[in-house]
């Protein structure tokens, strides 16, 4: 069976780690570039030097290259083109199968969840001022799956299986 890589990508609060603990309940491994972070001793909410990053890539690259499992959820915001590329010669260098999907909202829906994240005491918001940089650099995918982040998790995963 060829393994697939799922690149999930869309901004902070769109729902991308709910998706993804979804799609591991469903059998997927999932490698999230904000968990190697913490790993690491970053605090995600004030945002991860420029110069780290190539090391937390490293680290999600080896995860997922030592994964067996059939599919592989890549979560990150992917802010541009090029990281979503970059993922996808990833996959297909090591004979990978992958599906860009988008987490897609409206800034209304992004701004009530992340003022549930900032009164949740076990959440860790991101800064006004990481959110404003990440929101700017942030390019929507032209290709893959969109998904809508209001639809229901459920909703979300038979889709998702579905393009598989």
């Amino acid at each position: 069976m060829t393994q697939q890589l799922i690149i999930l990508t869309g901004l902070p609060y769109c729902g991308k780690t709910t998706l993804a603990r979804a799609l591991e309940r469903a059998g997927a491994a999932v490698v999230e570039l904000d968990h190697i972070n913490r790993e690491r001793g970053f605090r995600i909410e004030d945002g991860v030097p420029m110069a780290e990053w190539p090391e937390t890539i490293r680290q999600a690259e080896g995860r997922i290259s030592e994964s067996d499992a059939g599919v592989i959820v890549l979560s990150w915001v992917n802010p541009a083109e090029r990281d979503r590329q970059r993922w996808r010669d990833f996959a297909s260098a090591r004979g990978m199968r992958h599906l860009v999907v988008y987490l897609a909202a409206d800034q209304e829906l992004l701004d009530t969840r992340r003022s549930v994240a900032v009164a949740a005491p076990d959440r860790h918001p991101l800064s006004d001022e990481v959110l404003q940089r990440v929101q700017r650099r942030f390019q929507p995918p032209t290709e893959g799956l969109v998904l809508e982040a209001g639809w229901s998790t459920q909703k979300q995963v038979e889709l998702v299986t579905a393009a598989l």
